[in-house]
Order: structure tokens, then C-alpha cells, then sequence
């Protein structure tokens, strides 16, 4: 059994330093990170898919039986689940893979339901007319074809989605290189945050440009030019940025971040630690059913302590920071108001004219964009506040099995429990944070 002791490391994990650990280590991926071995033929550099949340029926294998999928024969083994898709196509998958990439939402006997998460997959697109793909030993070889995708779901797990299935329930985010060498987090928190000022900004310019329409006709048609040039601009980067998926990047890079903090409860459980798909260990250690239970020292208990406690601590400020931007949203909505009755009354204190709909038309739509951009910061503050709960749950029960750091016989099935919860909760979290970034596109600036 692991002796976490050895694997917990007390320094800091921040969002920072998390995040930079990931990309670094996305960034040491790449071409060649395809083993030669498993697929004969050429294909090109290295992207990162991201998998489509679907339902699905699982059937786990009882006996070794021969899968017929849409590439050829694959050979399913005792415990290897066979997956049914909405168009009858069946594959085999591994039991660990399925615990990882699927939430179970029922079971009858061998039969599962489960819904497949938000899970960012690497691929390499097939470039050869022709090739072959070694499923490992056991499992066997199929054909594979132009346009399709050689993709890695776990540390050494390798399949194939042929061209007709990979637009269906992927979606590509783009390539390995170009999500590694940028903060993608950071980088759309700033455009989406020049883009959000851009409506009052191009308002002020309306008004200034009506103020002097009278007296200095030539100024007043220069602050409608810079106004159509912001415009231009905002609608410009709003394109590119669906365009260039920001919001996929910035999720993908960082939604593995707390799950990334939460491997040494992964590894406290005998489940291995995952690298490169933090999120998928989670769901595995949460959800397989055969434990080879924990064997944790008094260090390294105190370890994993320690660790809910500073999540606990970083969720806690993160919601703190979401309720100060829902005051500050409701104050300036305030504010909004006795602004726009104060424009009206200037407005009609002069002769109407088409001017009056530039100055208006920002505003108005600005407050649909503050209304969504609320209702976001709500539903992050109920995701919050939830995960709080268990997190305050765990560490009240790890407080009363553990009180000296030590687990008993008689509590050693407890506390196998409560750590299968925190990973689930853990788990959920993160998916719940990679739903809100997708979610989180940027608007036309008008």
C-alpha cells in the first residue's frame, strides 16, 4: 500500500503554481509522445479533444468475448466494459477507464447507465491513407483510415475515433503546443473584461459626440469614427475569440487544477495517481467498486488533512470574491439607472434625433449582458457554497475517526468512505467549474 507520507508535498499549491505545473507538463507532450509501437502509419502533431457529455449504456464483460465495432474486431476481456452508443455501435473500454471518464447514474446486475464527462482527451489526427492501431496485448488490431483520430484518455490507454464518429461527441480544442505556451485563463479574463467596458465606453463617446454636435461639428464626427472603430474592434475580437476557442482553452488548461491538488487522496486510496488527466483519477478512485483499502502513517494523514483544509480555505475566498461582485453588480445597477434617467432628461431637453438610439442601444443591451454575467456569479456561488459543505462534511469526519492521526481497525472502512467522498466531491467540482468556463463565451460588445 502507498505511504502517502512520502507523496504529499506541504508546498504551496497555488492557482499559479497549479497552473503552470499543468501546462509544463502538457507542454513536455507532443508529437512523439505517441508510442511507435501502438499505431503504424503517419499522423500529425499532437491536439487536445475534449468529450461531450452523452448518456450511455455499459455492459461489464463476464467473459472474453469478440467486440465488432465500426473499425474492426476488438477483443473484450473478463471486466472490460462494452459501450453502447445512441446508434447501436459497441466498443470495448477498460474497467478503469470507465470508472474515470463515466459517472454512474444506475446499475442493474452487469448493466450500466452512465453519463460520459467533460474529459480532455490528447489525439493525434491520422494523416496516412491507411494504418493500424495495436489495442495492446489481448485486445488486438484494426485498420484505421484518413481523418480519423488516435486519441490517449488515460496514462496507457490508446484508441481510435474513426472520422464519422469524432465531430459527434468531441470537440477539438486545439493544438498541445499552442494551449501550453499561453495562460489562457488570464488571457480571456482580459478580453472578456475589455469587451464587457466596451458598451459603457462606446456610450460616454455617443454622448460626448452629441454634446458637441452643435458647436463643433468636426469633433462630434470624430467621436462617432472612434465609436464605429470600437465597435469594429470588440466585434472583431468577440469573433476571434469564439473562433480561436479561448473558452475552451482557458477551461481545458485549468479545469483539472483542483483535481490535480487532490492526487495524494487518489493514491491514499491504492488508486494510481494520474499525471496528465487529474480528473479522471478522481472519478476512478470515487467510483471503483473493489477497494485494496489505505495503509496512510500518521504524516501522511495529517498530509491529506492539511490539503482539504487549504482547499476548504481557497473555495471559501473564491465564493467571498463571487458575493463582492454580485454587490458591486447590484450597486452599479443602481447607479445605472439614475445614469440613464439623467441621460433621458438631457436628451429631451434638445431636439431628438438618431443620435439618441446610439446612446441608448449600448446601454440597453449592456444590461442584458450584466444580467447574464449576475446569473453566472450565482450559479458559481451555489457550486461554491455546495462544495463547501462536503468539504466542512469530510473535515468534520476525518476530525472524529482521525483525531490522533491514526486509523484503527474499526474505523479503516469510515474512512475509506469519507475519502471516496471527498474524490467524488472533488470530481463533481471540477466538472461543475469546466461547465461554467464553457459556458462563459463572450458577447457582441453593443
Amino acid at each position: 500500500m502507498p505511504q502517502l507520507g512520502s507523496l504529499y508535498n506541504p508546498a504551496p499549491t497555488t492557482r499559479e503554481v497549479t497552473e503552470w505545473s499543468y501546462t509544463r507538463r502538457v507542454s513536455d507532450t507532443g508529437r512523439d509522445a505517441l508510442p511507435a509501437h501502438i499505431f503504424h502509419g503517419k499522423h500529425g502533431a499532437e491536439i487536445v479533444i475534449l468529450s461531450v457529455s452523452v448518456v450511455r449504456v455499459a455492459e461489464r464483460l463476464e467473459v472474453a468475448s469478440d467486440i465488432e465495432t465500426a473499425d474492426g474486431v476488438v477483443k473484450g476481456r473478463p471486466g472490460d466494459f462494452v459501450i453502447t452508443q445512441a446508434n447501436g455501435e459497441r466498443y470495448p473500454i477498460l474497467a478503469s477507464v470507465f470508472y474515470g471518464t463515466y459517472q454512474i447514474l444506475g446499475r442493474v446486475g452487469s448493466r450500466f447507465i452512465g453519463r460520459r464527462l467533460l474529459h480532455p482527451r490528447h489525439a493525434w489526427p491520422i494523416e496516412s491513407a491507411y494504418g493500424e492501431l495495436d489495442y495492446g496485448p489481448g485486445r488486438g488490431k484494426v485498420a484505421v483510415a484518413r481523418g480519423g483520430w488516435i486519441y490517449r484518455s488515460d496514462e496507457d490507454d490508446y484508441g481510435l475515433i474513426n472520422a464519422d464518429a469524432k465531430k459527434l461527441a468531441h470537440i477539438e480544442v486545439g493544438n498541445t503546443w499552442a494551449l501550453a505556451n499561453k495562460n489562457w485563463k488570464r488571457r480571456f479574463g482580459w478580453a472578456a473584461g475589455l469587451i464587457s467596458i466596451m458598451p459603457p465606453m462606446m456610450t460616454l463617446i455617443a454622448l460626448l459626440a452629441f454634446r458637441a454636435h452643435d458647436h463643433h461639428l468636426n469633433l462630434s464626427e470624430a467621436f462617432l469614427e472612434i465609436e464605429g472603430v470600437c465597435l469594429v474592434l470588440g466585434v472583431t475580437g468577440a469573433w476571434w475569440i469564439r473562433k480561436d476557442k479561448w473558452v475552451l482553452k482557458a477551461a481545458v488548461a485549468n479545469g483539472t487544477r483542483i483535481a490535480s491538488e487532490f492526487q495524494c487522496i487518489v493514491e491514499s486510496l491504492g488508486q494510481k495517481a494520474s499525471e496528465f488527466f487529474p480528473s479522471m483519477a478522481l472519478w476512478r478512485a470515487a467510483q471503483t467498486e473493489d477497494s485494496p483499502g489505505i495503509e496512510l502513517s500518521p504524516e501522511a494523514l495529517r498530509g491529506v488533512k492539511d490539503q482539504v483544509y487549504a482547499i476548504h480555505e481557497e473555495v471559501q475566498q473564491e465564493v467571498e470574491r463571487h458575493r463582492r461582485a454580485e454587490k458591486l453588480a447590484l450597486a452599479l445597477s443602481w447607479v445605472s439607472v439614475a445614469a440613464v434617467l439623467c441621460c433621458i432628461y438631457y436628451a429631451l431637453q434638445g431636439s431628438p434625433n438618431s443620435e439618441l438610439l446610439a446612446i441608448w442601444l449600448p446601454s440597453a443591451v449592456g444590461a442584458v449582458h450584466a444580467w447574464t454575467w449576475r446569473r453566472q456569479i450565482s450559479n458559481r456561488i451555489g457550486a461554491g457554497r455546495e462544495f463547501l459543505s462536503e468539504l466542512a462534511f469530510v473535515k468534520s469526519q476525518l476530525m472524529h475517526l482521525t483525531p490522533d492521526n491514526q486509523i484503527s481497525r474499526n474505523t479503516a472502512r469510515d474512512v475509506i468512505g469519507v475519502l471516496r467522498v471527498l474524490c467524488r466531491a472533488a470530481a463533481e467540482h471540477t466538472q461543475r467549474q469546466m461547465q461554467f468556463a464553457i459556458a462563459e463565451g463572450p458577447q457582441i460588445p453593443v
